[in-house]
């Protein structure tokens, strides 16, 4: 900005330093003037014979009028008349010395003539400090709005500037070209196309661009505003205009963009309709409308009337004649689907306190709303299951207490026979129970390993008939089983495969009256394999049917269903989608039956990929002519002493530690061939006496056996590190368990 104190850059100093301000200084310049002419006529007359005395006083009376003003130059020519009375006229030396009628006359002349250019001379000093004030005032206009007016003569190119165009944009301008010197190749072009065709019909031009300062490379954006004026020809003679620095409007314009664009984001992606209307509850601007409508269907139209819900209009006006915000819930239908809607809007006052217009947000949360359903129907699921579980439980342990009881009471071997085969099957109900459970626990983790070979899907079949025959024998169940001739060869795991027939026919034989019927068809068709399992059964309800394969889905919600925790059917079709196959279930309703159908990929070849390992042959070591001495650790007292006497009647030693210190302490001095390790012991744990144990005997000598509650593979990952030779899950099959310690001994070196 130029400072007020003297003139602006752009403006020559001669013409805006002439008029002296002070009043006091005025006086003093006109005194020194006077002063200096006197001097400088006393020096000339000796040489012009004392003629033209008046002479220099002319010029020093203009400069007196133009700086000093009309006072001090009439005070000018008083003196000077004086002065020239004194010195110049005869007799010299006398104050009026004027004694005949031309003296007089001269005198008076040069008075008049005097006072005649006093005030041309204050008038036109008067017009100069005018224009003075105007430059400073536009020059201070020019400075705070940041621009700069130019003035081009079309003819010579020459350019005029006011407003500092160096403190603006980096250099002065003398032309055009030094204007355009900052600009881009394309602007500079775009410029001289609309000053030219403004040259050609005249009038005015304009451009808004970007010029690139040449002194520090700080761009500036520029309005340039242009008037071109032509002569009676048609001829371009003039043109003017301004530039102005709108860096800052464009950084405001920028971010008021980008602001835009956030809030129009974040409305997209919230499901968020903006929305304003007038006092009688008509859309007057919607932003991201919802449902389908286009922002103009919306706009005239009354809020609500789009979708036949005509009372929303009237919420609105209930607004406005409260002057009160208001949120509501909505439910609305269009297009055959229900809206569940969250809507927020305030009534926007006026500065005389009159509602204007109604603002509004309008939320679409159907999403949110069907998950918060979801939700509730997994925590109902939820809760069913824990109230199912806890009952499945409860079940078998009653005839297991039972069978404990006879066991006290009655001593016969008929009693004890029928004691034991309760509480075997009870137990066996309830591994199968913990089976589901984990896999269900497995699957859902994504942990489940599939040990795929080739396999005859005709042979998996009939082990799955195998497992479920006596279920079917003791509910008198008939099986109709229809197989192909030929091989149906598919890439999958048998104990698994088996696992989901298993748990089809179980179903089948439990949802079927007794005595019933169950058709089981295989078949191969195209690059498919299909296995088809049918019963006369309950049914499936239609609106079940969807449903049937969630967890915790049980298909007799009333409670009169078989036992089962509702998780069969969801571990059966995760465990197909393992093996890249579907499960679909087909059933006219309730009382007319179900039909299960599995579909598997056919294998390319009925070759065994190359990649497959070979499943390792077992052989089963005879016992030892001495029974292996065998130690059970295990702080579950019960458990580890039932586990102690059945080794000891499978002609096993036994003997019993219910901590590792009690281990570790006995292992010397019983010096055991194989040791069942608890993982959860207190203090020391199973997997830190295993260590402690491989420091004292190499695996020849000792097998190490983990029987633990915990599968996962992280477990299964330690134990291996701790040194245990395998890994056995709770509740171990006790033939299980002894077809591994039969391999270990037989083959020591062999880690599982």
């Amino acid at each position: 900005m130029p400072c007020p104190c003297r003139p602006p850059p752009d403006v020559p100093a001669g013409v805006g330093s002439m008029v002296i301000e002070r009043h006091w200084l005025r006086w003093s310049a006109a005194a020194l003037v006077f002063v200096a002419a006197t001097w400088l006529n006393l020096q000339l007359q000796p040489y012009l014979n004392g003629r033209g005395p008046l002479l220099p006083y002319f010029p020093s009376l203009v400069v007196v009028g133009l700086a000093c003003g009309l006072g001090p130059a009439l005070a000018f020519l008083a003196a000077s008349a004086l002065a020239v009375l004194y010195f110049w006229i005869d007799p010299v030396g006398q104050v009026f010395p004027v004694d005949s009628p031309p003296d007089a006359a001269l005198v008076v002349l040069f008075m008049f003539a005097g006072a005649l250019v006093a005030s041309v001379s204050a008038w036109a000093g008067r017009l100069m400090q005018k224009e003075r004030n105007s430059r400073r005032r536009l020059n201070l206009a020019l400075a705070a709005g940041r621009m700069v007016t130019w003035d081009w003569d079309t003819v010579t190119g020459f350019a005029n500037t006011a407003g500092g165009a160096k403190q603006l944009f980096g250099r002065n301008w003398s032309t055009m070209e030094d204007m355009l010197a900052g600009m881009s190749a394309e602007d500079a072009a775009r410029f001289r196309e609309r000053y030219r065709y403004a040259t050609e019909s005249g009038g005015r031009f304009s451009l808004a661009c970007p010029i690139t300062r040449p002194d520090n490379g700080e761009v500036v954006w520029t309005q340039f505003d242009g008037y071109v004026s032509l002569d009676a020809k048609g001829r371009a003679v003039h043109a003017y205009g301004v530039a102005v620095d709108v860096t800052s409007q464009q950084e405001a314009l920028r971010a008021s963009q980008a602001a835009e664009e956030r809030f129009h984001l974040a409305l997209q992606s919230g499901k968020v309709m903006a929305w304003e209307c007038d006092l009688q509850g008509r859309y007057t601007w919607a932003f991201n409308t919802p449902m389908g409508f286009s922002r103009e269907a919306l706009i005239g139209a009354e809020v609500g009337s789009l979708v036949g819900e005509p009372q929303f209009a009237e919420i609105v006006r209930e607004a406005v004649a409260t002057a009160r915000p208001m949120n509501l819930a909505q439910q609305v239908s269009h297009g055959g689907r229900t809206y569940q809607l969250l809507t927020s809007l305030r009534p926007v006052m006026a500065h005389d306190g009159q509602v204007q217009r109604v603002i509004g947000a309008t939320v679409d949360v159907s999403e949110l709303s069907a998950a918060q359903e979801e939700l509730r129907r997994e925590s109902q699921r939820k809760d069913s299951f824990l109230a199912t579980l806890a009952h499945e439980l409860r079940n078998p342990m009653a005839p297991i207490r039972y069978a404990v009881a006879m066991l006290r009471q009655s001593g016969t071997d008929a009693t004890r026979a029928h004691a034991t085969d309760i509480i075997a099957r009870q137990s066996a109900h309830m591994a199968r129970l913990l089976d589901d459970l984990l896999d269900m626990s497995r699957i859902t983790r994504n942990v489940v390993e599939l040990k795929r070979q080739l396999i005859d899907l005709r042979t998996v079949v009939r082990q799955a008939l195998e497992a479920v025959e006596p279920l079917y024998s003791e509910m008198k169940h008939r099986v109709s089983l229809s197989l192909p001739p030929q091989p149906v060869l598919v890439d999958g795991d048998p104990t698994r495969l088996q696992q989901v027939l298993g748990n089809l026919l179980d179903n089948a034989a439990k949802y079927s009256p007794e005595p019933g019927e169950v058709t089981v068809h295989v078949a191969a068709e195209g690059d498919r394999a299909r296995i088809t399992v049918t019963d006369r059964g309950i049914g499936i309800a239609m609106e079940m049917q969807p449903r049937v394969f969630e967890l915790f889905t049980r298909i007799d919600a009333r409670g009169a269903a078989p036992s089962g925790l509702g998780i069969g059917l969801a571990v059966s079709k995760q465990l197909v989608q393992l093996h890249d196959g579907t499960i679909t279930v087909e059933s006219e309703g309730v009382g007319h039956g179900s039909r299960f159908i599995v579909e598997l990929p056919l294998a390319p070849d009925g070759q065994a990929r190359a990649e497959d390992p070979v499943a390792p042959v077992v052989a089963v070591a005879p016992l030892a002519a001495e029974a292996p001495c065998v130690m059970v650790v295990d702080d579950n007292v019960d458990g580890a002493n039932t586990l102690a006497e059945v080794l000891r009647g499978a002609h096993y030693r036994a003997s019993v530690a219910y901590s590792g210190e009690d281990a570790l302490r006995n292992f010397e001095r019983l010096r055991p061939r194989v040791m069942l390790l608890d993982i959860g012991l207190p203090g020391i744990s199973g997997t830190e006496v295993a260590r402690r144990l491989r420091t004292m005997a190499p695996r020849d000598e000792l097998a190490l056996i983990a029987i633990t509650g915990w599968g996962q593979r992280s477990d299964r990952e330690a134990t291996a590190a701790a040194g245990f030779d395998a890994h056995l899950v709770k509740p171990v099959e006790f033939n299980e368990l002894e077809r591994v310690m039969q391999q270990l001994l037989g083959a020591p070196r062999a880690v599982s």
